[in-house]
């Protein structure tokens, strides 16, 4: 004997619409997690330049630890982000053309996981380039504060 269940919310599959929310949710995480990224790179280096003092040993182990940290975690968010959206870009794919025609040619022939992989060659780069400014550009010395005016 069947139990008779009142319908919810969770009870229809989803839609075209529903999956191709949920892309468009997916493609504005890894925008997200790059403007992020981004933001936080262009803050850090601002403020090594308008530093007054210079970087000490300690302060660069410091900085590179901490960006490196952010930079690994920023990384594996943006890796799961590339991989759910490109998931849910084959079930779009594997839905029926006739609805989004144009859509569908064009997300038959992306592939997000090309996209991680140039992203990640894009971050680790970014992020050898940070690590070289934290150590090997002279930050904070031999500059003169402004005199006070009189």
């Amino acid at each position: 004997m069947k139990e008779n269940i009142p319908p919810n919310e969770f009870s229809n599959p989803m839609n075209e619409k529903d999956i191709a929310d949920l892309f468009i949710q997916g493609v504005g995480k890894i925008e997200f997690y790059w403007h992020f990224y981004t933001g936080t790179v262009l803050v850090l280096i601002g403020w090594m330049v308008s530093a007054a003092v210079p970087l000490n040993r300690r302060l660069k182990i410091l900085l590179t630890l901490a960006f490196l940290a952010f930079a690994l975690m920023n990384l594996v968010g943006l890796w799961g982000s590339y991989e759910f959206t490109e998931a849910i870009r084959r079930d779009l794919v594997a839905l029926p053309a006739s609805t989004f025609v144009h859509a569908h040619a064009l997300l038959s022939q992306r592939d997000f996981l090309d996209h991680r992989t140039l992203g990640l060659v894009v971050h680790v780069v970014s992020d050898l380039f940070v690590v070289g400014v934290i150590w090997f550009v002279p930050l904070g010395k031999g500059r003169k504060e402004p005199s006070a005016p009189v």
